[in-house]
């Protein structure tokens, strides 16, 4: 795991440039719009929800501005309508807000997303804002596939808050192009998480360890010195986790920031049975720094150790989350299938039209697998290629073959999975789960499958 987030193996570095404006084509847009159905679906923090919420950063207005509680690094991640994958070519940024131009955002940072908006993030370019309130363009080299674009803003002009006006992302939506993943947020207060024990809060208000499972934006939590502290939190039943993220932020200055904890997890009790999953080690930026668990593990009580900050007097963090993720088609992880049924459906990897050459924006799901695989060593899986109807039977039978080769040779190329642990066979056809007289259900029977060896 980066600094910032999780790289996926051989997906290329996309880097930014400065470009002029110039006419977009007609169906390309602004993606993050409200009015396009764009969302904030994470923000760092905002100075208050009224005036200077995060949200306006997408309300396509001139008029407001979004300004954070500090001027210290943080982030917001946007998500298209219906959180749906798009290939996008530029992000314009306007810096301007009403306030001193000393506190208008600087250092910028991109990273994108094809899965899940806490993690699977790569960085495609850091760049510097002129401080003039004019927009300004940064271009990808070619089109990039997003579901999920995180914007960074590290340092502003010198000002006492982080501040910019407006974020646009110009793309288009790809309407063949799989489904979102799901996720919940399972130490939620408003799903029934709670705090079940903490070490210490400076206060019972603004401050409280309560704040810790709160909505984004709001107060955060702050213990009664540096020292090293836990939190356990309570999820309302036992249910499979997939991964734990924290927030490290805090309105004070980011010398109070946690930047290393343990996280542990048990299923039967709130002070025994307890084992570790992994360490954050995060930087001074507000942010989901987040452990992915190689496969879904049962829990009902999370502790979170705050071990280290950045050497203030306090040790202090705004959120943290606990969060079940469906991986695969169906509503279950891909391991809960594998381990129930022997068998499960991935939508994620894509590939080019009547082509064989997988997609970038596959990489995540790919390297799910290959951690899936790393897991359970004894494991050997087939992995079966299908198409839809259009085209000869001959020629789907031999596209899903050569799909299925390819997913193998990624696994083994770019993963270092063992070549015989995997096996290959294309049905082209001959076994659609959908209705291929629509697009919807064509798209769902163009799919990989994986079989577990020994399964029925």
């Amino acid at each position: 795991m980066g600094v910032f987030a999780r790289t996926m193996p051989g997906l290329a570095q996309v880097l930014l440039t400065v470009a002029a404006v110039v006419p977009l084509p007609a169906q390309v847009q602004n993606l993050a719009a409200r009015s396009a159905g764009g969302e904030l679906v994470f923000f760092t923090s905002q100075y208050n929800s009224s005036d200077w919420r995060a949200d306006q950063l997408i309300d396509g207005s001139a008029n407001g501005g979004w300004a954070g509680q500090s001027n210290g690094a943080q982030a917001v991640v946007i998500a298209f309508k219906g959180r749906g994958l798009a290939e996008v070519a530029d992000v314009v940024i306007n810096p301007y807000t009403r306030e001193s131009n000393t506190t208008w955002a600087k250092d910028v940072e991109i990273q994108v997303s094809t899965t899940y908006p806490f993690r699977d993030f790569v960085s495609v370019g850091r760049f510097t804002l002129v401080n003039e309130g004019r927009d300004q363009v940064f271009s990808f080299t070619q089109p990039t596939r997003v579901r999920y674009l995180k914007v960074i803003f590290h340092t502003n002009y010198g000002g006492t808050y982080m501040e910019a006006g407006e974020i646009k992302v110009m793309g288009r939506l790809l309407p063949d192009a799989p489904p979102a993943l799901r996720y919940t947020d399972v130490a939620a207060a408003e799903r029934g998480g709670r705090i079940e024990r903490f070490a210490g809060e400076y206060n019972s208000t603004t401050w409280a360890a309560a704040n810790l499972l709160a909505p984004d934006g709001g107060d955060q939590w702050a213990g009664k010195s540096a020292g090293a502290q836990e939190v356990v939190i309570a999820l309302p039943q036992v249910v499979p986790i997939t991964d734990i993220a924290i927030n490290n932020y805090a309105k004070e200055a980011p010398t109070n920031w946690v930047r290393e904890a343990d996280v542990e997890i048990s299923a039967s009790s709130s002070y025994k049975g307890f084992q570790p999953v992994g360490k954050l080690r995060m930087a001074p930026v507000g942010d989901l720094h987040t452990i992915s668990l190689a496969s879904p593990m049962d829990a009902q009580y999370v502790k979170v150790i705050f071990q280290s900050n950045g050497g203030g007097g306090y040790m202090e963090a705004a959120r943290i989350r606990v969060f079940q993720a469906e991986t695969a088609a169906g509503g279950e992880t891909v391991a809960a299938q594998l381990k129930a049924t022997g068998r499960a459906v991935w939508h994620g990897i894509t590939f080019g039209t009547n082509s064989a050459a997988i997609v970038s924006g596959s990489e995540a799901v790919l390297h799910e697998i290959a951690e899936l695989l790393r897991s359970n060593p004894d494991w050997e899986l087939t992995i079966e290629g299908h198409t839809d109807d259009v085209g000869t039977a001959e020629s789907n039978l031999a596209l899903s073959q050569k799909r299925a080769d390819a997913v193998k040779k990624w696994l083994v190329e770019q993963e270092r999975v063992a070549a015989v642990r995997l096996n290959t066979v294309g049905y082209g056809m001959t076994k659609p789960i959908d209705d291929n007289r629509t697009e919807e259900g064509r798209a769902r029977n163009r799919r990989v499958e994986l079989v577990r060896k020994g399964a029925t």
